[in-house]
């Protein structure tokens, strides 16, 4: 049996510790608590960074430590097949979701086939059996579409509400689905960017929403963002967001039309964030504005049909050949969207201009 990770807290500030935790995102929902004497062991599913241990030690003495912990781990949930056995018809059981986006505490199912949708309550509330942690479960019942991006979204079960706290690589998000695009899909893409920025960068993220790639970036480094979103809604949680997470960069929310402020922001970044994938390549031409002359990154995030990187990097070159000199640096899929349509990341370093 392996030993297992832990923080372990005297138990009198075992709360303030326990809250701190799962603030961090740390907390290994997976297994148990355990109380041995005078002290707490909790799971956790990654070694925290100093400034998170930091974090830790200013709600008590803590201690990361290897152990054993008898009784730790709980006994695996069934599968969601075994849930809803009985309960729903064969035939539909082949086409429950095998994928759902999990936001915080709230379950959003992307799509249902025709013969699930009928399940969909019982659906819903074997998720909620599954996932403990999980108080709510929604439905997507149309395509992200407008400026805002804000799909609609149909209740399921559990609690009636669309506002939670999600957190990723040590960063928490307050977001409320019903009035500001999320996913949490690209928590491992907005890290991935953030470890490519340096210190000292100026960086422009063009369609900003809540701010996840801004705070990931401003965390980790002493950086200036820029964080731009025509979203008022979006622009408020971001700030919020901004107080509830320690950074060592600044951000500075804007809510405004990116292809508006380009022209007063020109020659600012040193590198560009464009994640409005129906849209971005409509604003190659802002985001070379936004670029310093002496040339940058940008990371752009498309739509794409098959076969995903050849079809996307040969929309983007297309677009991009009147903006000068530029080469493709690396090429990703980040996400399914539909059948036979990807999400695709590019990475872009621009010649001065």
């Amino acid at each position: 049996m392996e030993d297992d990770l832990c923080i372990r807290s005297r138990r009198e500030s075992g709360e303030r510790v326990k809250h701190a935790i799962v603030s961090l995102g740390l907390l290994d929902r997976a297994k148990r608590i355990v109380l041995q004497g005078d002290f707490i062991y909790f799971p956790i599913t990654r070694l925290p960074d100093q400034n998170e241990i930091g974090a830790l030690s200013k709600t008590g003495e803590v201690t990361v430590e290897l152990k054993r912990l008898p009784g730790a781990s709980l006994p695996s949930p069934k599968s969601l097949n075994a849930l809803l056995s009985g309960k729903v018809p064969q035939s539909a059981l082949k086409s429950i979701p095998r994928s759902y986006d999990i936001v915080g505490d709230i379950i959003v199912i992307e799509r249902l086939s025709s013969e699930a949708h009928e399940y969909r309550r019982e659906i819903a509330e074997a998720l909620l059996v599954l996932h403990r942690h999980a108080k709510t479960v929604l439905l997507k019942t149309g395509k992200v579409d407008g400026p805002y991006r804000i799909p609609l979204l149909e209740h399921l079960a559990g609690e009636d509400r669309r506002e939670t706290v999600h957190s990723e690589y040590g960063i928490r998000l307050m977001v409320d689905l019903s009035k500001a695009y999320f996913s949490p899909r690209l928590g491992y893409e907005r890290s991935r960017v953030a470890s490519l920025v340096s210190d000292g960068e100026t960086v422009v993220d063009m369609f900003a929403g809540v701010g996840p790639f801004a705070i990931m970036i401003a965390r980790r480094h002493r950086s200036m963002v820029y964080a731009i979103d025509i979203n008022p809604e979006a622009v408020r949680m971001m700030r919020y967001n901004l107080r509830i997470n320690r950074l060592k960069g600044e951000v500075y929310p804007i809510c405004n039309d990116a292809l508006e402020l380009s022209s007063k922001m020109q020659n600012t970044a040193d590198r560009i964030i464009m994640n409005l994938p129906a849209q971005s390549l409509t604003f190659l031409p802002a985001a070379r504005k936004f670029m310093k002359r002496s040339g940058g990154f940008a990371h752009v995030y498309l739509f794409s049909g098959p076969p995903p990187i050849d079809s996307a990097v040969n929309k983007f070159v297309e677009s991009a050949l009147p903006l000068g000199g530029f080469e493709i640096i690396s090429s990703r899929v980040v996400k399914p969207t539909a059948p036979r349509e990807w999400i695709v990341s590019l990475d872009v370093r621009f010649a001065p201009s």
